[in-house]
């Protein structure tokens, strides 16, 4: 591990420059001029500010991305899929809620596919998607400031049920009063098994959609780690592309998988391309993929490990056959490989009795 108040130096369009240079040089490509404090609309203009803002523990967000400085400790999970008690044990065990009443400098993260019950879960729970979505909302909103570091990032489920919801609409002329006989007609049609994968539509509403539709993307941090639901975009040349919602880029970060799981999938080198378009970052944290896709060789510690550039984790569903795990990444060491995230102290586990914080 180094520190990361050394220079770290990447190339930008032929220029060299340090990390937080990149961060203020990609968010003003293309003429993107307005910065969003998260969740409160706070607009600036571009410039020296920015650097100044990211290390003063401020979260920032632009379109598709959020920016997180280089302090604190960031809890994440992935992948709750209407498990209502497991992200209240993730609470719980990161005292994540705690920590943000008392002015702690903690972040939470949740990387996507919060919704939809998955077919043959007996670990699911009705209406538990909702009840996850409320609670998030509830802390969001609820501890002021504190709040705005409880993050939650689109996942491939929340996703296309934003849009299933919106084709609904527009297709079908569906109404709060008609809506459960579209979508029972829906999931009785021509592709009814493919829909009836994405069955919150049916728990959906006006003020859910538009809260599920606004979510980011994508976290970058300041000592090198990217979080994104689901794997690398072979398209994306600039974080611009996530701050500007490319819709091929948005939909490739949302439903990659490696090659050893999909033949059409991306590989280490499609990783460290990624990597290295995403402001020369050393690690991406995502979900998606369940443990049990992957070869036996490439878990370890209870997470997927991924050309040593990639940690796949699986807090609830898809954790199989390995243990439901979550990670705790200190913000300010850069960590140049997977390998120098340990088992009990990075990588931990959800049912540990002996979870420290």
């Amino acid at each position: 591990m180094r520190n990361i108040n050394q220079k770290d130096r990447v190339s930008l369009l032929d220029k060299q420059v340090t990390r937080r240079e990149f961060i203020r040089a990609s968010a003003s490509i293309g003429g993107l001029l307005l910065l969003n404090l998260w969740g409160r609309g706070f607009a600036s203009s571009l410039g020296t500010n920015l650097p100044e803002q990211v290390s003063s523990g401020r979260i920032l967000r632009n379109g598709g991305l959020v920016f997180l400085p280089g302090n604190g400790k960031l809890f994440v999970a992935s992948d709750f899929h209407t498990r209502y008690a497991d992200f209240e044990m993730w609470l719980e065990r990161t005292r994540i809620v705690e920590s943000l009443r008392n002015g702690d400098d903690v972040y939470g993260l949740i990387m996507g596919d919060v919704v939809d019950r998955k077919p043959g879960d007996t670990s699911a729970e009705d209406d538990g998607d909702t009840r996850i979505i409320e609670r998030i909302r509830e802390i969001q909103n609820n501890l002021d400031e504190q709040g705005d570091r409880f993050l939650y990032i689109q996942g491939n489920h929340e996703n296309r049920c934003v849009s299933i919801y919106e084709k609904l609409i527009a297709d079908e002329s569906m109404t709060p009063s008609n809506q459960q006989q579209v979508v029972k007609n829906l999931f009785s049609g021509e592709r009814g098994s493919y829909y009836q994968q994405f069955n919150f539509v049916n728990r959906m509403n006006d003020d859910r959609y538009r809260y599920l539709k606004e979510l980011p993307v994508a976290v970058i941090t300041e000592n090198g780690i990217v979080g994104i639901h689901a794997g690398p975009s072979e398209s994306l040349s600039y974080p611009k592309d996530i701050i500007a919602l490319n819709d091929t880029v948005v939909q490739e970060i949302l439903w990659s998988r490696p090659v050893e799981v999909r033949k059409d999938g991306y590989d280490t080198g499609d990783l460290s391309t990624f990597l290295h378009r995403m402001n020369g970052s050393s690690l991406v944290v995502s979900g998606h993929t369940p443990l049990r896709y992957l070869p036996e060789e490439l878990i370890r510690d209870n997470v997927g490990d991924y050309g040593g550039q990639q940690i796949i984790l699986a807090t609830s569903y898809g954790s199989e056959p390995a243990e439901k795990s979550y990670l705790a990444l200190d913000l300010k060491t850069a960590y140049e490989s997977t390998s120098e995230l340990r088992a009990g102290e990075e990588i931990r586990l959800l049912e540990s009795p002996l979870q420290q914080v």
